[in-house]
């Protein structure tokens, strides 16, 4: 498994290794957007491990942007016929020559700096990205697709101790910040109404905020900038209170999640993805960190944000989710918070050198 971290490579096993029907996917093909992505990428490096160990026959098409980039990734898989390119922009149509039986669609602008510096480039790929996915599949007749949604498209909710599946809060559309998940939430509809007018066999996994290694240099989510922090030997300087209780999930988590409802959940359904071992707040995930670390002698101090950050704040206020749904189709999330977030300070060390 070439260009990656040691720390990745130890999740990547994990995924393989997970007690997941991979039966149902032997000898298909998987059509997966966003491959280069955090998300995509642990899925098909997965994938390709689980052929290389088991024989499961699954082959990729990799749909990406920069096809340089993507045979970086995983150039000895497309050597070895397990994997092939698509290389366009999601917004424009796909062709349909080349079938596949599951569509993975992970790609989405997932940064708060994109939503808002590109707020109309994010809502055009999320929506017609999506649109031109669900015209492949319906065109190719795939088995099943699967569209990766966000905690986002709840809102802010109010009261609640925890959300299911079936409540939704207030979105402000006026706000910029909105552009990402009013669009996905569009999204979701738009895969419901394919899904009724056209037969198609479609699940939605609603990601909570997601961690772990294998996060792109220069994310600018808390998740990835405060973990480099530690490593560097700085102090978290954080630009809120942060005192919104949300669900984090760790990225070998998430991915068996999503594994889990596109194998096993059933048609037309949304469920969560959530890990009931990562509920925290923003300042609580800055406290972790210092805490996990003492012998660094760092701390956590606020400071006020520029207004170009202050864009990219979301906008939800407490967000914990049920994973009840989920956890009843067979899934449970293994990684804690303290174990996860010093998996990711151990790859930012490890890239250090």
């Amino acid at each position: 498994m070439a260009d990656m971290t040691n720390t990745v490579r130890g999740e990547i096993e994990k995924i393989a290794a997970a007690p997941l029907s991979w039966e149902k996917l032997s000898g298909k093909t998987l059509l997966v957007t966003g491959a280069t992505g955090f998300i995509g990428s642990f899925i098909i490096r997965a994938l390709m491990l689980k052929n290389e160990r088991d024989g499961l026959g699954v082959k990729v098409i990799a749909l990406v942007r920069s096809e340089d980039k993507a045979r970086s990734l995983y150039g000895e898989y497309e050597e070895k016929g397990m994997l092939s390119f698509l290389v366009q922009d999601v917004c424009e149509a796909l062709p349909t020559d080349r079938r596949a039986d599951f569509v993975i669609h992970c790609a989405s602008n997932a940064a708060p700096r994109e939503y808002s510096l590109y707020p109309v480039e994010t809502m055009k790929t999320n929506f017609f990205g999506t649109m031109n996915l669900l015209d492949y599949a319906k065109a190719v007749e795939a088995e099943s697709f699967l569209y990766v949604s966000t905690i986002e498209i709840y809102g802010t909710t109010h009261g609640l101790d925890t959300i299911p599946e079936d409540v939704y809060g207030e979105i402000d559309a006026m706000k910029i910040r909105s552009c990402y998940p009013l669009s996905k939430k569009g999204c979701e509809t738009l895969c419901a109404s394919y899904a009724d007018e056209y037969g198609l066999d479609i699940k939605i996994g609603r990601l909570s905020y997601i961690f772990g290694p294998g996060m792109k240099p220069g994310d600018s989510k808390i998740v990835a900038l405060f973990p480099k922090c530690i490593a560097d030997g700085e102090n978290i300087v954080m630009k809120s209170k942060g005192e919104q209780l949300r669900s984090y999930t760790y990225v070998t988590d998430a991915i068996t999640g999503l594994l889990t409802v596109l194998l096993e959940g059933k048609n037309g359904e949304a469920y969560n993805i959530a890990s009931k071992l990562c509920i925290t707040t923003i300042a609580g995930i800055a406290h972790t960190l210092v805490d996990a670390y003492p012998e660094k002698g760092l701390k956590v101090i606020f400071d006020l944000p520029t207004e170009q950050e202050a864009k990219g704040f979301s906008l939800i206020e407490n967000a914990v989710l049920s994973s009840e749904k989920l956890e009843n189709l067979g899934w449970q999330p293994e990684t804690d918070l303290v174990t996860g977030l010093k998996k990711v300070v151990e790859e930012q060390i490890e890239l250090k050198g």
